[in-house]
């Protein structure tokens, strides 16, 4: 067995904008780390005085996007090893230690974790969860700044999965939820204007029952109760809005209008 003294260390590393209602709870779940950079954006509430509590590093930056955000928040970090969690991200108890014992074994370049999407105040029974990239080596992994929004870092192989899910409340309430959509689907049909993909009638129409099929059968919301067919709806409604969107900037082009300005 792994003695304590002989584990890698690890950094943890977070881009924030008041991120305090759960704050302390992420920052607990990763006791034990080398160090915790936070790069805050400017934060109001009280994110940094949590962060001061918990001995993080804290870097002033302002808002560069998201994807370039953590490339910034990511080069601060003087590990190799580096754990990534967003402000509502908790890791489940013992997680860290087991991480630590993990990429010990030196064979792998990162690892993924599970998300577990808390909505209306508990997880979703039975849902699929998705995925993501929150470990692995700086030195191995860059960040695609390209992207305005579903930033993603790359990591070269290979890579191995742990079953932890991470505990994540940036869905709980629907009107959060919705207000972060309303905000991510302008980014994406932005991001896909940039990449020559233009409006599809076809995808205004199809989009949401589609999409409505994917996350409340094939994502096993259904199993969730009434929770989880709003919260497929919700899902299936984003994807919606990105296509409505790609639909009003064209539109609003061909008339000769400020489409910037409309979206102010």
């Amino acid at each position: 067995m792994t003695e304590r003294n002989s584990l890698p260390k690890v950094s943890v590393y977070l881009i924030t904008l008041n991120e305090g209602r759960h704050l302390d709870e992420v920052l607990s779940s990763v006791k034990g780390a080398d160090e915790i950079v936070l790069v805050d954006s400017g934060s109001t509430d009280d994110t940094l005085e949590i962060a001061e509590t918990h001995g993080a590093r804290i870097i002033h930056q302002s808002w560069l996007g998201y994807a370039k955000q953590k490339a910034f928040a990511l080069e601060q970090c003087k590990n190799d090893w580096v754990i990534n969690l967003d402000g509502d991200e908790v890791l489940p108890e013992g997680a860290f230690e087991t991480i630590q014992h993990r990429i010990a074994q030196n064979d792998i370049n990162g690892i993924y974790l599970a998300h577990d999407d808390i909505f209306m105040g508990h997880s979703l029974p039975g849902h699929r969860h998705h995925r993501f990239r929150r470990v692995y080596r700086k030195s191995k992994s860059h960040w695609n700044t390209s992207t305005k929004v579903h930033e993603h870092i790359e990591v070269e192989p290979p890579l191995t999965h742990l079953p932890i899910d991470v505990k994540h409340y940036g869905y709980d309430s629907a009107h959060g939820y919705m207000d972060k959509l309303n905000k991510y689907s302008l980014l994406k049909a932005k991001q896909r204007e940039e990449r020559g993909r233009h409006c599809s009638l076809a995808r205004v129409l199809l989009i949401f029952p589609l999409m409505f099929i994917k996350f409340y059968f094939i994502r096993r919301m259904f199993l969730a109760g009434w929770r989880g067919f709003i919260k497929a709806n919700i899902d299936a409604f984003h994807f919606f809005l990105t296509e409505a969107k790609l639909y009003e900037r064209a539109y609003r082009r061909k008339r000769g209008d400020d489409v910037e300005k409309s979206e102010r």
